[in-house]
Parts: C-alpha cells; structure tokens; sequence
C-alpha cells in the first residue's frame, strides 16, 4: 500500500516548483456572474472565488507549487482556492457542508470516480467553443480517451501528462559487461538483457521489473479493466500477454522468485535506486522529479518502454491529469479561463521546461522538456519516441478493481497460483466489487 501511495503521489506532484508562470498568454481572465457575461473581460465586475478540489494526494503546498501560484499570479483578481482530500474534506463531506467546487482534478484513471460518484461531472464542450481552445493542438489520443470515458462528453480537459519509460542503473550494466538498453527495443531484446543482469554475485541482482498498477493500468495494448457491460476482462489473452512479458518471463529466473519472496513484492523503486539490486525498470516518465535526491544516488539514464513485435512503436497510452469545471460551479466562464491558462502554449512551456509532459502538439514545446530541470542531460526524447497506444475508457470503478488484479502479480512470478488461476479469480473478485459498489 506504501508503495502504490508512493507512486500516486508521485505522478500528481511533488515534480517541481513553478516559477515565472506570468505574462499575458492565451488565457486572459475572463468574467463569471450569472454566466452569460462575455468571456475574456479583464476584471470581473464581481469578486470571483474558485475553489479546486482533488483527491490525488496533492497537498496545499504541492498544489500552488505546480499550478496555484501560476493561476494566482496570471488572475490576480480571481481567489484562488485549494481544498485537498483529507479527514473531513472528501468530496461528499465537502458536498454536504454545502462547500462550493469549481473544478475538480485527478488522473484520468481516476477521474470518473472522483466526479461521476459525485454527480459533479459537466459536458465542458459548449465552455470550450465559446472560450476559444483549440482542440485540435492537443495530442489527440488525450481527447479521444477523456470521451471515451466519458460516453462521447467532454468532461475536463488535459493539463499535465505522463507515459511509461524504462529506466536503467548504468552502474550495474558497466558492472557486469552488459551493453546499455536503447530506444526502440522489442520486449524479447529487453528480456534477453534482463537475463544478462540476474545473478547472484555479492547480493541478489535483478534484470527488469516494472511497476504494475502504472504498466497494467497503461498498457500498450489499450486493454481495460472493465468492458462495457461494466465486468472484468482479466481473463483475456491480452492480460495473458502482457502479464507474460513484464512479470512471468522476466522473473523465470529462480534469484528472481527468491527475490519477490523475501520482499514480498515484485522489485520496485527503492531497489533501483537505494538498494542498487535492480538493472531496469519500468515506471512513469516524472518519476525523477518525484524523487529526486533518490536518483542522485545512481547513475542512470532512459529509453523508451520497449515495444510488442506484433506492434512495434506502440508505447504506454498516456496518462494525463485531467481538469474539470463541475456541473454545480456558479464560475464556469472563470473556471473555464483557468483551465484554458493551464493548457495554453505559454504555461504549456513552462510545465516542459521543469520536466513536466506536454499535453500538446507543439514540437518547441518538446524540445524544451527538462531543460530546466536538474536532470536536463538525460535522453528525454525517449517520452516522445513511441506512438503512445489509445487511452482505454476508464470507469468510475477503476480504482476498485485495478488492485484486486495487481496484488496477485506477486504470486504469479513465484508460482504459487498459476497465470489462469489468478486471472479467474481476480475477474470474480472485481465483478463481486463492482456489484457491490453499485448496490451502495
């Protein structure tokens, strides 16, 4: 549970500190009263206050880090409020306290369990149009995928994102002679690599592992959780698959098992970087910028996440985290501008620049991802090296599901259930939560 917790936070802050977000850019303040005011007015005739909810893990200081010093210094006239998640602040408490919500945030994996259990979720594409985004500069398998989550609506928009890469301890390739990973690999050419680098030397070495509630849950293979009967489809060959190519094959090595056995998980984060037992792994693309001091202490480098032969060039599917004006919001035209500030060419940049992903097409702003990070001499073109696969629609049971499939991975590579055993059963338990879930 820590390290799921770990890797959230991970995604959704803790990256960077914003810093000279201001400037006039393309999402001017705009006025909100009772709706129908023009939008793009300077100052609003009526004191605005905009109240941001998420149950990302985002603290205060994580929040105006990453967005709300920017907002407030691009609408000095809008307040600019942030309640996080905690004791007595979920979103329903919030609700009941009678607590205005504005805009909503979260992952899009999680999204619609954060708005449509909520009643909160708003059709945004009419706000769109009459505020001017260009739909067409995002990446669009972004849009595609928050529609297809969303029954064909526009429920928020892109603001931040992230795809699955594979980082490398370069110490322990030079260690024992292995050349270094390299863009554009097929998973068998990562697998063959892996079984170079698990051994038994003064400790237990480990080729490859990955995180799997990230790999699973944007897997390159666009398969979800639930189908559209809203029941588990664990047992398709597609889970088979890619359970195979991240967990199985790499971990046949008997060190390997061991190794799940003594940590009781399959090898994570801290085993690349503090432990130094792991040669590489697969994890999401700020991971970095989550954990800096951790990757100082390694020498480390990336690639893109290595690919099927069936379907070469086909990476993660994105991962963005996604805004939301609420349907209960009395400031949609001002909630709307934020969010349209957020996605703009200029804070766009400004998000690249600290190693923070894009969510446009603009190749500048590319270009210039990281460069202003600590880290900026890595091989960040490996983000973009691969075609990201479409976005599978999400449902509002996600999260309820997603760990009743991750948590047997473990016993998967020991051998103590077999890959159809676990799969089965995994499809029972999840078809079980959801039916529950709904009767609540």
């Amino acid at each position: 549970m820590a390290q799921k917790k770990l890797a959230l936070i991970g995604m959704t802050a803790a990256i960077v500190v914003m810093t000279g977000c201001g400037g006039s850019g393309t999402g001017g303040g705009s006025t909100e009263g009772n709706g129908n005011e023009a939008a793009g007015q300077s100052k609003p005739a009526q004191p605005i206050e905009l109240v941001i909810h998420s149950n990302s893990g985002d603290n205060e200081d994580m929040f105006n880090g990453q967005y709300g010093n920017a907002l407030r210094k691009k609408f000095p006239d809008y307040t600019i409020k942030y309640i996080p998640h905690g004791q007595g602040k979920s979103l329903n408490e919030l609700l009941a306290q009678k607590q205005q919500i504005d805009i909503l945030y979260q992952s899009i994996a999680y999204y619609p369990q954060l708005s449509e259990t909520s009643g909160l979720q708003y059709d945004m594409t009419e706000l769109v149009k009459k505020h001017g985004v260009d739909l067409g500069s995002f990446q669009q398998t972004l849009i595609d995928g928050i529609r297809s989550s969303g029954g064909g609506k526009l429920h928020a928009l892109p603001v931040t994102n992230t795809v699955q890469v594979l980082y490398y301890n370069k110490g322990l390739f030079d260690k024992f002679g292995v050349p270094y990973p390299k863009d554009g690999m097929f998973w068998d050419e990562t697998l063959e690599l892996a079984k170079k680098l698990t051994r038994k030397e003064d400790k237990q070495y480990v080729g490859f592992a990955a995180s799997a509630p990230h790999l699973l849950g944007n897997n390159q293979l666009s398969q979800p959780y639930l189908d559209a009967a809203e029941k588990a489809t664990f047992q398709a060959e597609a889970w088979k698959k890619m359970i195979a190519a991240y967990f199985l094959d790499p971990g046949a090595d008997q060190g390997y098992k061991d190794r799940v056995t003594a940590l009781k998980a399959v090898p994570y984060r801290l085993e690349l970087t503090n432990s130094q037992e792991l040669a590489m792994f697969a994890f999401h693309s700020q991971f970095p910028f989550a954990v800096p001091k951790d990757m100082e202490k390694i020498e480390w480098d990336l690639v893109s996440l290595p690919t099927f032969r069936d379907k070469p060039g086909i990476g993660s599917q994105m991962a963005p985290f996604v805004f939301g004006v609420t349907s209960i919001s009395p400031n949609k035209d001002a909630a709307m501008e934020v969010i349209k500030y957020l996605v703009s060419a200029q804070q766009q940049m400004n998000f690249s620049k600290q190693g923070i992903m894009p969510v446009i097409e603009d190749e500048n702003v590319k270009k210039a991802y990281a460069s202003e990070s600590a880290f900026k001499d890595k091989n960040w073109k490996a983000i973009f090296y691969n075609k990201p696969a479409p976005i599978a629609p999400k449902s509002k049971y996600q999260l309820s599901v997603e760990g009743l499939l991750t948590k047997r991975i473990p016993d998967i590579v020991k051998g103590t259930v077999d890959l159809n055993t676990a799969l089965r059963e995994a499809a029972e338990e999840a078809d079980k939560a959801v039916a529950e879930a709904k009767r609540n």
